[in-house]
Order: structure tokens, then sequence, then C-alpha cells
């Protein structure tokens, strides 16, 4: 896959991940239009703390992974299935480098736990993306959701889609 897809689709989830950020960092400080609907303020932070994980990930666990220099994403749009197969190359990225730090014969280091909980953070929202792509549009019949799902599982890493890892 081009660097220039991968740096698309990663800016355009970085885009919407500091939006995100952005606002929660709003209604906790009491800023929002937005109504906290009975949710209290931790509730909020948990979200502000899971999204600024998924944004590291983004910032720099896939970028070394991956030799990509973070910066501004080419402005072109990419289409639903180039996309899913980047989110899915993310997804086993995130994977294996979780599985990665979790390796007992190798070599650790001081921040690995916070690596941990990033290349977990990041594969959960992957997946959770991967599921609404999946899912968009219920309309679509079953035999196409198979191969949406097909092409999800085969796009990544050869040999390895990342499904079935649950974190």
């Amino acid at each position: 896959m081009r660097k220039a897809v991968l740096r698309t689709v990663m800016g355009e989830h970085l885009a919407v991940l500091r939006r995100r950020e952005a606002e929660l960092e709003r209604i906790l400080a009491g800023d929002s239009r937005l109504f906290a609907g009975g949710a209290g303020p931790g509730r909020f932070r948990e979200d502000l703390d899971a999204v600024r994980l998924v944004i590291r990930g983004f910032d720099e666990l896939l970028p070394s992974a991956w030799h990509l220099e973070p910066g501004a994403a080419p402005r072109r749009e990419v289409n639903r299935v180039t996309e899913a197969k980047a989110l899915v190359r993310a997804r086993a990225t995130a994977a294996v480098i979780a599985m990665t730090l979790q390796q007992p014969d190798r070599e650790h280091r001081d921040d690995d736990a916070d690596r941990l909980r990033v290349a977990t953070a990041l594969f959960r929202y992957l997946r959770d993306q991967l599921d609404a792509i999946a899912d968009s549009g219920s309309e679509v019949d079953e035999d196409r959701r198979a191969a949406i799902y097909k092409i999800a599982a085969i796009a990544g890493t050869p040999g390895f889609s990342g499904g079935g890892v649950g974190f």
C-alpha cells in the first residue's frame, strides 16, 4: 500500500480524534454547548484519556512501525475499501506491537507498559472503526457484507488479520 494512502487515512482519523479531544476538553472545562446528559465528569475524563492514547498511537506507533513521516496528509478522498485496507493494516500493526511488548524473552524498556496501553487503545479503536465500516448502510446484503469482511481480513499483513486477538 502506498505511503500517501496510509498518510491520508491516518490524517483523516487524527483530525476526527483531535476534534473529539477538543470537545471533551470543552465539556470538562464547562465550556461546551453540549449537555452532559447525566454523565459525570469521570466518564468524560475516561473518554478523553482513551482518545489521547489513540492519538498517540497514530502519532507515535504507526509512523515508527511504517517508516512514515507524520505530517499533512495529501488532500484527496480515499474510498471505503481502501480505508478499510489501511485500517486493517494499522490494526494488525497495533496487535503485533502489543504482542511483542508482552514477550517474556525480550529486553524490556521502562516505557513498555505505556506503549502497551497505547497499542491496545489503538487496536480497540481500529477494531471499532472496522466494525462501523462493515456495518455502515444496513441495506448492504449479507453476500456483500461477507465480501467486505473478507477484504478486511486479507488486506493487512499477509497471513494475519488481527481477528480473534482480544485485548
